[in-house]
């Protein structure tokens, strides 16, 4: 049975595989869209009402069924547990991606308990704009970079799966295992696999 956070699109859920629709620039500091960017932010600090730390590195609107172009990511994030700087980011665009890439774990409320290895891009140049409509132009590497080419993967309806040719890199980590998956880089050895067809009952893929 997949596992279920409450307000999450589970992992069939058709709006995970549509394409997120874009935001005008005069709908940015909208009532509607600043309600739905509170909505997001709620889910990423669901107990804290002072919102010093998140729960969560990175979300697409998408995953909480709303078909928007909004993601929050946590530029201070380092891919070991430390979360420091939630930001939010409309309509985001990668611009520019380096040629070296770099192989990491990832790992996904949309996925059940799927994770795996994916290689991406180590460094990107982004566009976006911010919550009270500023344009911002910026520039990360490493496991930043890596959150926002998953979030802007959500907005157009890919998940990191799709990434993984090699179902050896395709790992099952049950809820409590995701520290020690993550502590140390275990993930590089996981002995628990999740065969591609486990994957594809989960989406309701059928061939």
């Amino acid at each position: 049975m997949a596992v279920h956070r409450k307000g999450f699109a589970y992992p069939n859920d058709p709006i995970l595989v549509k394409t997120a629709k874009k935001i005008s620039v005069k709908e940015i500091t909208s009532s509607k869209t600043q309600k739905i960017i509170e909505k997001m932010l709620k889910f990423a600090y669901p107990e804290q009402s002072d919102r010093k730390k998140p729960v969560l590195v990175g979300l697409a609107a998408p995953q909480v069924k709303i078909q928007k172009r909004i993601i929050l990511v946590d530029v201070g994030a380092d891919g070991h547990g430390k979360v420091s700087d939630l930001r939010v980011f409309i309509n985001p665009e990668i611009v520019w991606k380096s040629k070296t890439k770099e192989k990491w774990y990832e790992g996904c409320f949309s996925t059940d308990r799927v994770c795996g290895i994916v290689s991406r891009p180590k460094s990107i140049e982004i566009k976006a704009y911010t919550k009270d409509g500023e344009k911002v132009e910026e520039k990360y590497t490493g496991y930043v970079a890596r959150i926002f080419q998953h979030e802007i993967d959500h907005l157009n309806g890919k998940e990191f799966v799709t990434h993984i040719k090699d179902d050896n890199k395709l790992h099952w980590v049950e809820d409590g295992e995701f520290p020690q998956y993550r502590d140390k880089e275990a993930w590089r050895t996981w002995p628990r696999k999740c065969p591609r067809e486990k994957w594809e009952t989960i989406k309701g893929i059928k061939k």
